[in-house]
């Protein structure tokens, strides 16, 4: 049975020392996103953290639905900057843009690398098989796809685009089957949960709060009979 590096990570939504400015009135700081959680806040000039007693979250006097950073006394320097941290919302995160996961290594509570292996190891290896960049990887260069090359590409038919990325993560897919095939071939054990047995579904939808970001929702099969999905978000432009 194989195993590999855990990547996928689950996403905190926490945004960490965004730079902004204070309002003119030398009293308010906005954030980017939205503030999901009051605690979180925290408040940086110029590098150094200030005591949360000097300023309130409040509601947005212009807009209710919006919070901002209200500083008790009015602000003396207006050319401080200040770094902001706090939890936004998973619409609204940067990080893992609205996918709730992202990719970064992460370890168990003794300080060790976290692995998968079995079903979470097939999941990885979808992920890896769909979005490595092909040709990037010089022992298998035959590994990947072109979905890197449509990041950022004009939209002008988005129909032709949706098409594209179902053509291409449906082959690079059958690539990874073949090389699981290969594998067993060679005597390598991989167990019925890592491999892939047939791709039940490609889907490729707009995301609703953002028309730019193309959301990928793949599910598969495993020899196992268990089902894996996988989630990508593309970015692209209009």
């Amino acid at each position: 049975m194989s195993f590999d590096i855990k990547l996928t990570t689950k996403c905190d939504h926490l945004i960490y020392r965004e730079q902004t400015t204070i309002d003119s009135d030398q009293h308010t700081i906005r954030t980017a996103y939205p503030i999901a959680s009051i605690g979180t806040v925290k408040v940086y000039v110029c590098g150094n953290l200030i005591p949360n007693t000097m300023y309130n979250v409040v509601n947005d006097f212009n807009d209710p639905t919006v919070r901002v950073i209200y500083l008790k006394n009015r602000w003396k320097s207006p050319t401080d900057y200040f770094e902001i941290n706090y939890l936004t919302t998973i619409n609204y995160c940067n990080k893992c843009l609205g996918s709730g996961y992202y990719d970064d290594l992460s370890y168990d509570t003794q300080g060790n690398l976290a692995v998968v292996k079995d079903e979470y190891l097939l999941m990885q290896n979808v992920e890896k098989f769909t979005i490595t960049k092909i040709t990037s990887n010089p022992f298998h260069q035959e590994i990947g796809s072109a979905l890197e090359s449509l990041i950022g590409q004009r939209v002008t038919n988005i129909s032709f685009l949706i098409s594209q990325i179902t053509s291409q993560v449906t082959m690079s897919l059958k690539k990874l089957q073949d090389f699981q095939t290969q594998l067993i071939k060679t005597g390598r054990e991989v167990s019925l949960g890592e491999q892939l047995q047939a791709v039940i579904s490609v889907n490729v939808t707009q995301n609703p709060n953002d028309p730019t970001i193309l959301n990928v929702t793949v599910n598969v099969v495993a020899a196992s009979g268990k089902t894996v999905s996988f989630e990508q978000i593309i970015k692209v432009r209009y």
